[in-house]
């Protein structure tokens, strides 16, 4: 005991004398080179003393370098300044006469992309890197004494890669130049170590070390002390041996026994140790440390396993969207802010889309326990065209590897985002990563090909059919079991995916060198149509839309007992690519109001209880039955117990309520409980309600609609009176513009219901655009939709301001008209136009014409009406309105103004199609 207490002490001791550093950060000289001559002779910058000056760490944007930009892309966000090229950066440094004889290295946590360095005007060398930091060994160049430093970072694209890549875009993290992270110099002793690894041998409860340590040249002995200690700082266990090693150095292993209590690491216990391994010799003592986790990665049938148990991936893609710098944070704190929030919307898993992350997300993922899938740079349709492209790739898969391995949440590698071409390219890539590190499992390419050395794979189709979820539907008695049946874990590629109206109050949030002026084209457009009251309005309504949306992808997915998870795109907005307002949270990973993170766990987190509903519209004289599932993976077994139901209406007054009693619920699946069954005759109220189900702490609930028993509606003829009694209560009904119009002539109050096929405007859609509107130019051309609640229209069809599951069948059988040039009139049920165009849309609305009063609703009721009992439904409501004394527009139009938008003399045919963007974004 007290052996191993003085060997702790020794290494205590010795850990405060770790590699000596010198942060370089601060005040460098500076010089652009756009013509690329610095290297040439005669042209020499790194002879020169350089002019300029900027602050490192940062990028040139940041110091407000480059092209001024003017342009206002609405694809994307707009950096203020731009530049691709050479760039220049240098400082003279000073190193201390104690650093002679040792191995000093220059690390650049993160450059953009191919970098030179220089000493004293000599190439101390060049490296290309994008996912890892670049060290350069300066050892025989900065001996004691005055030295002048100057490094060339080159932005430009090294070889053909598309414009996609987020390793590389301009729409996302953007084409920077810089360097930023950690910027020092580091000197050690000559006997010192390289590299280590950490293999977790969770069966055995013990860790496998192999450290590369470099040597002088002559052979050299000395003492490795290698500790465990827990993330409390306790000692677990240590272990020291001797060392020989040649000239040059060479690699050792050696095991490290943990113990039986050892904890595991997941996502519900992230437990995390810290290896520190002391060097000693003659030279010096050197000292290198890494945190570990205890975890074992594993291919199931259908799941990815941690440590024998089954894992459903909840996942979010992070597309390196820096709205502030431009280029990915590397620090902890901030990537802990994001994992948190990730977190904190029940996910369990994050995939960095075709880029990787610094270092401090790793460490961030980690700590909370979060499952990361990693990918190279690479988004390209010629696979195996440039054989330079793909040493660069294969060089930095290995230098990932060995950069991030030990962290535990980094369990699964993907070369890239559906890539084409040679896919044995990617397969080779594939099997030299597994042969070289099997502590994570591997997959050639998100999408398109699957191939035999896959462990995993991430698609929206397998052979047995489309797997991805990007809406759901009325009823929740589906999932993808079948499509999911393929011989590996396959995970649902980019799910979700309905866009909403962008919130405007956004803009002032970029305060750095991205300006958001796509956000201001879409509201000068909205302004010049005269909608801008309405901003707030179309964001409420439609990212409303999209929460509910997300609820059922998610919930479709989680029902799928095969599914090995699933990846939504996503959580937060995607500014680039088109401007994809997806997320329920912004561009900066934070929220915009439309649902709490406990709201969003309901129907995703580690348990959730899943109700298969038929369908969302019945009548008094039905029973509701509804076969309950049990979504578990969270961390033990449930224990036999009940679940709780109650079906209740919008004033949380209780229907009917009951349990369902349940045996043990295993982690790791999803398990069937029982039906639910309710008998809706002592429903009287036409309306909302909501069947709610607990299970101990956890809840989720789904709504219902009830109206009374479907009966044919009454359709009058054309120009023919209905409504009971007569004068004021009395309405005639019209089928085209024409008779509407002598009807309106005549004083007539008159509801128009004319055949929407031959209607000039949109086809609408219960599910938002896919997207985004300005990459997708395809139906359904809007986002939403957004509904005067309030209107005595609606007073026998109870409605939010937003469109709920009652309006399925409504706006997949409606037309919008475009009534922009009505500037007093606003619609009482508005389809919201995609936020490029910004047009005013109407799918009911009304107006006094004349002497006569409109109301004028664009249904489709020749299409077996009789089976459509919400339709049925919002049509007797608006009949009962026009035939009331409430009906009484407010908002005047002249009949001409009418004429054109009821011209029925052509075809409303839709010329939708993707233009060039998609063409490529597709790979065609």
């Amino acid at each position: 005991m007290k052996k191993t207490f003085l060997l702790f002490a020794v290494l205590f001791v010795v850990a405060g004398l770790r590699a000596q550093t010198m942060d370089l950060s601060g005040l460098w000289r500076f010089q652009f080179d756009p013509m690329g001559f610095g290297m040439t002779p005669g042209s020499e910058l790194y002879l020169s003393r350089l002019g300029g000056s900027i602050a490192l760490p940062g990028s040139t944007d940041q110091a407000g370098l480059g092209v001024r930009n003017e342009a206002s892309y609405v694809d994307r966000l707009s950096r203020r300044f731009e530049y691709c090229g050479m760039a220049w950066y240098q400082r003279e440094v000073v190193i201390p006469s104690s650093w002679s004889g040792k191995d000093i290295v220059l690390t650049l946590e993160r450059c953009h992309w191919a970098t030179t360095v220089y000493v004293d005007g000599e190439q101390a060398g060049a490296d290309e890197r994008l996912s890892v930091p670049n060290r350069f060994s300066l050892t025989s160049l900065m001996t004691p004494g005055v030295h002048t430093l100057t490094i060339c970072v080159d932005n430009r694209l090294k070889y053909p890669m598309d414009q996609w890549a987020h390793g590389t875009t301009e729409y996302t993290q953007t084409n920077w130049n810089g360097i930023v992270g950690r910027i020092e110099l580091e000197a050690r002793p000559a006997l010192n170590i390289k590299q280590m690894r950490i293999d977790p041998d969770v069966d055995n409860r013990k860790i496998h070390v192999r450290l590369h340590l470099g040597a002088g040249k002559e052979a050299a002995k000395g003492e490795l002390a290698l500790q465990v200690t827990g993330k409390d700082g306790k000692p677990v266990n240590s272990v020291t041996v001797p060392v020989e090693l040649p000239a040059g150095g060479s690699e050792i292993s050696h095991d490290v026994e943990l113990g039986k209590n050892v904890r595991l690491w997941d996502e519900f216990d992230p437990a995390l140790y810290r290896l520190t391994a002391v060097l000693k010799s003659e030279l010096g003592a050197d000292t290198c440390s890494s945190v570990f986790g205890m975890r074992k990665v594993e291919q199931g049938k259908h799941h990815i396993r941690i440590n024998g148990h089954n894992v459903h991936l909840r996942g979010v893609l992070d597309c390196a969207v820096f709205p502030i710098t431009g280029y990915p944070s590397t620090s902890t704190s901030d990537w802990a802010r994001i994992m948190s929030t990730v977190k904190s919307y029940g996910m369990n898993h994050v995939r960095f889309h075709s880029w990787c992350p610094p270092r401090a997300a790793f460490e961030a993922a980690d700590s909370l326990g979060l499952y990361l899938q990693v990918e190279l740079p690479m988004w390209i349709k010629d696979v195996g065209r440039y054989p330079q492209r793909r040493d660069f790739f294969e060089k930095e898969m290995y230098a990932i590897l060995d950069e991030y391995g030990n962290h535990p949440s980094f369990i699964l590698y993907c070369n890239g985002n559906e890539n084409e071409g040679d896919f044995a390219v990617l397969e080779d890539l594939v099997k030299k990563g597994q042969a070289y590190d099997n502590r994570r499992l591997y997959s050639a390419s998100t999408a398109r090909t699957h191939v035999a050395s896959d462990q995993f794979y991430v698609s929206h189709v397998t052979d047995k059919g489309w797997i991805t979820v990007y809406e759901g539907k009325p009823s929740t008695d589906w999932d993808r079991s079948k499509e999911s049946d393929i011989d590996v874990p396959v995970i649902a590629h980019e799910t979700g995916q309905r866009c909403m109206y962008p919130d405007f109050r956004e803009i002032e949030k970029y305060t750095g060198v991205l300006e958001p002026r796509n956000f201001a084209v879409f509201r000068e457009r909205l302004t010049r149509n005269g909608m801008l009251e309405q901003a707030h309005d179309f964001f409420r309504a439609t990212g409303a839309h999209t929460v509910l949306q997300y609820k059922e992808v998610n919930e479709a997915l989680m029902r799928t007992s095969n599914s090995g998870g699933f990846q939504l795109l996503g959580l937060s907005d995607f500014p680039g690519q088109g401007s994809a307002f997806v997320g329920i949270l912004d561009a900066f990973w934070e929220s915009k109001g439309l649902v709490t993170p406990e709201k969003y766990r309901e129907s995703c987190g580690p348990v959730v209880i899943l109700a298969r509903l038929p369908k969302r519209i019945f009548s008094p004289s039905e029973t509701l039955a509804a076969r309950m599932d049990v979504y578990q993976f969270g961390p033990t077994d449930i224990r036999r117990g009940n679940i709780e139901w109650w079906l209740a209406d919008e004033d949380g007054k209780r229907i009917e309520s009951g349990r369902l009693s349940h045996g043990n619920i295993a982690r790791g699946g999803v398990d069937s409980v029982g039906v639910v069954r309710v008998s809706l005759d002592k429903i009287s109220q036409t309306g909302k309600y909501t069947l709610h189900a607990s299970l101990g702490d956890v809840h989720n609930e789904w709504d219902i609609w009830v109206y009374p028993d479907n009966r044919p509606v009454a359709l009058p003829e054309n120009g023919e009176q209905f409504g009971a009694g007569s004068g004021a209560s009395e309405c005639r009904w019209a089928t085209t513009w024409e008779q509407a119009r002598k009807l309106l002539a005549q004083g007539e109050r008159v509801l128009l219901v004319p055949d929407v096929k031959k209607v000039k405007g949109r086809k609408t859609h219960f599910a938002s655009h896919f997207w985004n509107p300005i990459m997708f130019n395809w139906d359904p051309m809007i986002v939403g939709t957004l509904i005067s609640n309030e209107h005595p229209a609606f007073r026998d069809f109870p409605t939010s301001y937003y469109a709920d599951w009652q309006w399925w069948d409504i706006l997949n059988n409606a037309r919008a008209v475009d009534l922009t040039d009505m500037r007093t009139l606003t619609p009482v049920i508005q389809s919201v136009d995609t936020y490029e165009e910004n047009r005013k849309l109407g799918i009911a609305f009304e107006a006094k014409v004349g002497t006569g009063s409109l109301f004028v609703l664009n249904l489709d009721i020749a299409k077996e009406l009789e089976k459509r009992p919400a339709s049925c439904q919002l049509l007797r409501s608006v009949m009962n309105y026009v035939t009331s004394s409430d009906f009484q527009p407010q908002t005047t139009l002249g009949a001409y103004e009418l004429d054109a938008l009821f011209d029925m003399t052509k075809d409303n045919k839709s010329e939708n199609k993707g233009g060039a963007a998609v063409e490529q974004l597709l790979n065609r």
